[in-house]
């Protein structure tokens, strides 16, 4: 798999999983798999979208994104997504307004997003040193913002919350990912962590070691329970599937395929009878297809096209079913199930 590593970005690594200096670095592009991601050109801002969200009853089940300033790496927001409506094939932009109340604490750098009827869950790391970040999970509700404990397991000394997904109605997995080099945070290993009773308690387990320099983890939920896609520095994927436990303790994750050079896996979107994982390698969007015990049975490369996001960052929205957006951090587009 090709790198073209950016400056002061160890080459296999998304900027996202590196945590370096007095910031935690989560732009959306891959170390070396695609090209350094322009500013987001939304008519009234400049922003890039980081994560992007449904079902938050707090908005009225809108389409929610978090964006960010890509120079600073900072100035978070909360922002309503618009969808034209319309022919998706016209590929019209969908534009995303003002920014929202967003009370995130001041040392917490958010990753990704889901929503369990009020509450807005936002994982991240929280800042302990220069070199060092904890993983975290953020609860917003009524406008207030609180830590939720996560079990960060004592492999994981300096990592991030990545992934997260809802499980049900009262369910939610989150990825936890990181090493155990107090002061080298990349991703080595990710372990899940899982609440069934709407975050009050929490149970782990390892979901995936051995990643070198890995590229995080991706999930969803299935008709059948979780669906996750972990890729190694190489580029090679393991998905893996576990059936909805009645207890989160007894929750099981079974490998299920293993796709050796498939790059790094942007998003994980489960539609009607398949799951497909968005992945970027070499600079190209690709779409594999799995069917929801995680036999392959199409693969299928997208190619870039004008006003089309495929040549960028492919996003899941957790929440809503068998939707994603596209960036190429020009424009946006909502493709999939409206």
């Amino acid at each position: 798999m090709a790198n073209h590593a950016r400056p002061g970005v160890p080459p296999g690594l998304t900027r996202r999983s590196v945590l370096t200096g007095a910031a935690v670095l989560f732009a959306a592009g891959a170390a070396g798999a695609i090209a350094p991601f322009p500013a987001f050109a939304a008519p009234t801002d400049h922003r890039q979208i980081r994560a992007a969200a449904a079902g938050w009853t707090g908005r009225n089940g809108e389409l929610l994104v978090l964006t960010a300033d890509p120079d600073t790496e900072a100035d978070f927001a909360l922002r309503i997504l618009t969808d034209p409506g319309g022919d998706p094939d016209t590929r019209t932009p969908a534009v995303p307004g003002p920014p929202l109340p967003l009370p995130l604490p001041a040392a917490f750098r958010p990753h990704s997003m889901a929503a369990t009827g009020p509450v807005l869950w936002v994982t991240g790391a929280v800042e302990l040193a220069h070199d060092r970040a904890r993983p975290a999970l953020i609860r917003i509700e009524n406008g207030t913002a609180t830590e939720t404990p996560l079990p960060v397991p004592e492999q994981i000394r300096s990592g991030i919350a990545t992934a997260i997904t809802p499980l049900g109605e009262d369910g939610l997995a989150v990825a936890v990912e990181g090493g155990p080099d107090p002061h080298l945070a990349v991703i080595t290993r990710s372990h899940l962590a899982l609440s069934l009773d709407r975050g009050r308690t929490w149970t782990e387990r390892p979901l995936a070691t051995g990643l070198g320099e890995g590229y995080g983890t991706v999930l969803t939920e299935t008709d059948h329970g979780l669906f996750a896609a972990v890729a190694d520095t190489g580029g090679t994927q393991t998905l893996h599937t576990a059936a909805r436990p009645a207890k989160a303790a007894d929750l099981r994750f079974a490998s299920v395929a293993t796709l050796p050079d498939a790059g790094r896996a942007m998003a994980a979107v489960a539609c009607d009878g398949h799951v497909s994982v968005f992945s970027d390698r070499d600079g190209t969007a690709t779409e594999t297809r799995f069917t929801h015990d995680g036999e392959p049975f199409e693969t299928e490369t997208v190619s870039p096209t004008e006003n089309c996001g495929c040549s960028g960052e492919i996003l899941a929205v957790p929440g809503r079913r068998g939707l994603w957006l596209e960036t190429d951090g020009t424009a946006v587009h909502i493709r999939g199930a409206r």
